[in-house]
């Protein structure tokens, strides 16, 4: 009979792990205990996770089920990743955990029908699969992300680098002068001195 979920591994390479909805229980279907954990390492191998290096699924927690055509997968996920401090350049590493739960509703719905739609209160993030099945993977790139920070720094305060030589500030002072931008507040200084 086998396991309801496609998953190859040839030659020591993962393939995609596509879950046909026909294939989920009535109850359900936990993906992790369904499948076993040896694929969640080289989950998103081969994906495109910038600004992350390498990035590599810790652990995870999938729970698919089926309401009517609308997919619901909840879940969590710890991750670890390598990038860059935006501010200094520095190599950085992020630990990213997530919990999460996502309605997938079929993409051929009609607008019709998506207007029947109710949101809860705790406003359920929604997107669109093919109908026919979902990639877990797929899942798994978007909800990390969600979970990336808007701004890597090595640490909160990172001084970065200098704008005129380039010198990393958190190493080292440079000898460059400072710099005097004029900022937009610069008028009421002159007309304060002109008061006086």
């Amino acid at each position: 009979m086998g396991f309801p979920i496609v998953f190859y591994l040839l030659f020591g390479e993962v393939r995609r792990l596509y879950i046909r909805t026909s294939e989920i229980p009535r109850d359900g279907l936990d993906v992790v205990a369904n499948r076993g954990k040896a694929w969640v390492p080289r989950l998103l191998e081969g994906m495109n996770m910038h600004p992350l290096r390498d990035c590599r699924m810790l652990s995870v927690t999938l729970y698919l089920s089926l309401e009517g055509r609308d997919l619901e997968a909840s879940g969590s996920f710890v991750a670890g990743g390598e990038t860059v401090c935006d501010r200094c350049a520095e190599p950085v590493t992020l630990r990213l955990e997530r919990d999460f739960r996502t309605v997938f509703v079929p993409a051929d719905r009609g607008p019709a029908e998506s207007g029947d739609l109710e949101l809860q209160a705790d406003d359920l993030d929604i997107a669109f699969y093919d109908g026919a099945g979902i990639e877990v993977a797929d899942i798994f790139l978007e909800q990390v992300a969600l979970a990336l920070p808007a701004k890597v720094l090595c640490r909160e305060d990172c001084r970065g680098v200098c704008p005129r030589c380039g010198e990393d500030r958190n190493r080292s002072e440079c000898d460059c002068p400072g710099e005097a931008r004029e900022g937009p507040f610069d008028v009421l200084k002159t007309l304060r001195k002109e008061k006086e």
